[in-house]
């Protein structure tokens, strides 16, 4: 399992029409089988008591080869353009990191398979 995580701001903080965007991006990718799952998560930590961005989008891929294709498809839309680009005008600043799962100490399911975005 690859885990993408995309901590964000948003231009407009109070923007929550920002955050159904984001969504409506992440469900399609799910919904087209280029993605596992997702969570879009906000930051409750203030001011001097976080170094993070307020939002925080993890999504899983199951494996390299879904990280691959995601990335090669999203490249042929091209990345400024459908909701990607409208996901890209939305954010100020960002910061990613991957992690892939360590062998053996997979959880029990998760019903991320299930999650969807109600914002």
């Amino acid at each position: 399992m690859i885990h993408y995580n995309l901590w964000f701001n948003l231009k407009d903080a109070g923007d929550r029409g920002g955050l159904k965007t984001i969504c409506s991006f992440l469900d399609g990718l799910y919904a087209d089988g280029e993605i596992e799952a997702y969570r879009l998560l906000e930051n409750r930590g203030s001011g001097g008591k976080t170094k993070l961005f307020r939002y925080h989008a993890l999504i899983e891929f199951e494996n390299d080869g879904q990280f691959s294709r995601a990335f090669s498809v999203q490249r042929e839309r091209g990345i400024h353009n459908g909701l990607h680009g409208q996901v890209m005008a939305l954010v100020s600043e960002f910061q990613i990191e991957v992690f892939h799962q360590i062998a053996g100490t997979e959880p029990p399911p998760m019903l991320l398979r299930d999650y969807a975005c109600q914002i």
